[in-house]
């Protein structure tokens, strides 16, 4: 699950059917596992291979002359997957308190693999700054998914066919859901050309939309200048905040709603009027047609209920890790 260091070197474990499960990996052979990254007698290996706890007691170690703070089980740091500490700045003492509360209350059994939300989006932060310093090994790089300008580049797919930029017929619903779609998005997207005006030398900034009744049914691609504009936003990100703009657009399928989500974390005098909001607004934006579909079919058990569920789950963390007090 974590790593664990020999000879100075970090030695990164799959994490499939592992708990928590911080990243995905691809599929070992049948058989034994005899992998040394697998078998390091670490801390989350343990908890990974036992499903219990097995420590007396979390704490917070405070760096006070380097402003740090260091999560650790029994006076050992965690490690996340490539076997970097997760250790924070103490500007995000309130994250540091959320960690240690979020492995102070898991069960003693039938520990989950959902159960350490909080701490797999930290430690995707922190690897994401460790592997991009020069001279960061190639395998490395590829195990957290590839350098910050591959993510930067996946993460502009989405604005593409981004949720909030796709209109159903008015055919759907009764017309009902086209009407809150333009009562919900268009301010929104107004909104946001604004914002990424400010990342272009043009302000002719306009997001393409794919409406039904408009264009059928095909893909949709943004111009040249909207794509220039989100890429010089995302540059100005800092690799912790990359990564939990990648956690929100992954979630919501949205770049817009992933924008939302860490620019209200941050001063909110900089936004537009219309992208001031809350994190529940951002969920209801992001799921208006299956809140459609739910009211006019009924919530399906163990799909809807849980998909609502996971989706405030993984907002609600996004916005945690983004917060710093």
């Amino acid at each position: 699950m974590f790593a664990s260091l020999k000879n100075g070197h970090c030695i990164t474990r799959s994490v499939r059917s592992t708990l928590p499960r911080f990243y995905s990996s691809s599929a070992h052979s049948l058989g034994i596992d005899n992998t040394i990254e697998n078998n390091s007698p670490t801390e989350t290996n343990r908890l990974s291979k036992t499903s219990q706890k097995f420590w007396e007691k979390v704490s917070l170690n405070r760096d006070i002359e380097n402003g740090k703070i260091a999560l650790q089980l029994d006076g050992k740091t965690i490690k996340t997957p490539l076997g970097n500490g997760i250790i924070i700045d103490d500007t995000r003492s309130l994250l540091a308190y959320l960690l240690k509360l979020e492995w102070s209350c898991l069960p003693s059994l039938s520990i989950k693999t959902h159960s350490l939300p909080l701490t797999s989006l930290v430690a995707r932060c922190i690897d994401l700054q460790m592997t991009n310093k020069p001279g960061c090994s190639p395998q490395l790089i590829a195990k957290i998914g590839g350098t910050s300008d591959v993510i930067r580049n996946q993460l502009l797919r989405y604005l593409d066919t981004d949720t909030l930029l796709v209109f159903s017929p008015m055919s759907e619903f009764e017309g009902n859901l086209r009407i809150a779609q333009n009562e919900s998005y268009q301010p929104l997207i107004k909104g946001m050309e604004e914002f990424l005006s400010r990342f272009s030398s043009n302000s002719n900034i306009h997001l393409q939309v794919l409406d039904a009744d408009i264009h059928g049914l095909r893909g949709n691609r943004q111009s040249d200048i909207v794509r220039n504009a989100a890429m010089k936003y995302m540059d100005s990100l800092s690799l912790w905040d990359l990564a939990i703009l990648e956690k929100a657009v992954l979630t919501t399928k949205s770049f817009i709603c992933g924008v939302l989500l860490l620019e209200n974390k941050k001063d909110t005098n900089q936004l537009p009027p219309t992208l001031k909001t809350n994190m529940e607004n951002i969920i209801r934006a992001a799921t208006l047609e299956t809140l459609f579909q739910i009211e006019k079919w009924g919530e399906v058990e163990d799909t809807h209920d849980v998909d609502k569920r996971d989706i405030r789950r993984k907002i609600h963390t996004a916005a945690i890790a983004a917060f710093k007090q």
